[in-house]
Formats: structure tokens, sequence, C-alpha cells
């Protein structure tokens, strides 16, 4: 087992070979269908190190085994207004075969050493109540604490310097514009291979339908957190759709049945 900062080091392509071994938990055999959009992912991974993501692997025989990827409040990409000096942890992976041998809690030792070396004030997570998916479990076994809940999860929070944690959730403003009886609005959405697949799928499948379906896509970032409330996602109509991993028949019915609805099939 071998920990790793994860780190641009003040050069694009520093962060071109630190994105070669990102997402491991899309690498893992058998190959998940949502790997489609790894080089996606890996694509806007390298882009954006050092600016909206930081991270920490573990390596095994020389191949990332694992992750955990973050930012700093101050530049992390999440839907919430949050006070300067925490950590976000955007998501965190050990691959099946290593799971259960202590991978994790080395990673997870490793990082928040290195926020506490950093003077952090503490550290968020948007926990799901999925299990296998950055369960809340997991988090509340590390000493996090719930301090806001939603559907289909908690925002949770573990002190390192403070107690407690000013944070505070946008309000979302997706329009419809009118642009097409259909209406997809991506933003951001590379971030996770899951939602670059279904990315993918949707510049394919909004191909076939023509006119009847627009597709907008916008970069996730402070532009996008000032004009929509939101941090990333997949909208149609102005509704959010794509929770988790579909296929592109998946996202094909979602179509057909948004146009039936607008009586535009």
């Amino acid at each position: 087992m071998f920990l790793r900062e994860v780190s641009p080091c003040g050069s694009f392509p520093s962060g071109s070979r630190e994105a070669a071994g990102a997402y491991p938990c899309a690498t893992e055999s058998p190959r998940p269908f949502w790997a489609d959009g790894l080089r996606l992912s890996r694509d806007w991974f390298a882009e954006n190190l050092g600016k909206h993501v930081e991270g920490f692997h573990v390596e095994e025989d020389g191949a990332v085994a694992g992750h955990i990827y973050w930012a700093p409040s101050e530049r992390a990409v999440v839907p919430h207004r949050t006070e300067p000096g925490v950590a976000w942890i955007y998501c965190e992976w050990i691959q099946r075969p290593y799971q259960g041998k202590g991978y994790m809690r080395a990673l997870f030792s490793a990082f928040v050493e290195h926020l506490r070396k950093g003077g952090y004030k503490g550290v968020l997570v948007g926990a799901t109540d999925y299990e296998g998916y950055m369960h809340h479990s997991h988090f509340s076994k590390r000493g996090f604490r719930v301090i806001r809940e939603g559907d289909g999860g908690k925002l949770m929070y573990l002190p390192l310097g403070q107690e407690s944690v000013e944070v505070e959730p946008l309000v979302p403003r997706v329009p419809v514009e009118g642009k097409a009886p259909v209406e997809v609005l991506i933003v951001g959405s590379r971030f996770c291979p899951v939602g670059a697949a279904t990315v993918l799928y949707l510049r394919k499948v909004a191909a076939e339908f023509r006119e009847r379906v627009s597709i907008t896509e916008v970069p996730a970032g402070p532009e996008a957190l000032a004009r929509y409330g939101v941090a990333d996602g997949i909208y149609l109509n102005g509704k959010p759709v794509f929770f988790g991993p579909v296929t592109e028949d998946q996202v094909r019915a979602a179509i057909e049945t948004a146009l039936m609805e607008a009586g535009a099939s």
C-alpha cells in the first residue's frame, strides 16, 4: 500500500499525469458500463486539479486502488455557501478487492493529517442514504455528525479546529426557456464517471430527436452556482433527473416519456 497526495505541481501536464490514474471506481473488473464516462471525467480532473479539486490516492502494485477527492470551501463546487477554511469531500472509494483491509482508514488518516497541518476548521460531506456509495454510516464511524438532512442524504461535519460550521444551502433556480418541447440542461456532471457517461448518452440521444430536444451544457463553477443555484446535475424541462448510473436505453426512454408529456412524441 502506498499513499500519495494528488498534486498538479503548478502545471497542466502534471495534472494530466495525475488524471491518468484517477477514478479507480471506474477501472474495476468487470468493467462497469458507466466507465464510458471515464475519459471525460479524467479530462475534467486534469483541467481542475489544484483549482476545484484536490485528492489523495492509495496505490497497490503501481495502480491506483482508491481515492479521496475534495476541495477547500473557497474553491469547492458545491451548492452551499460555506465559511472559509473548511474542507468539502466530494467522493471516496476503495476498489472492492481491497475493501475491509484498512485502505480507507489509512487514506482518511492521511487526509485528515494534511488538513490539520493546513489549519482547516473541519470537514463537510454530503453523505447518502444509499448502501455502497458514500453512505452516512461510514462517516458517522469516523466522528462526523449530521447537521442537516434532505431527500436521499445527510450533510455531515467533522470538527477539526472548530466545533461548528457556517454553511447554507443555495436555492435551485433552473428555468424552462421554451427552446424545444424537451429542454435538457447539463450543469457540470463531468466530475464523476457516472454523470459523465450520462452526458455522453444524452448528447447522442438528443441528436437523434433533432429539433424536438435542445441540450445546453454549462461548466461547473462559480458562474453556474450564481445563475442556477446548483453545482452539478442534469435537468429535463427544469426537473432533476438521472440519479446514479443509467444506461443509454434508460436515457432514451426518459426523453421519449418527456416528449409524450409535452405532446411532441
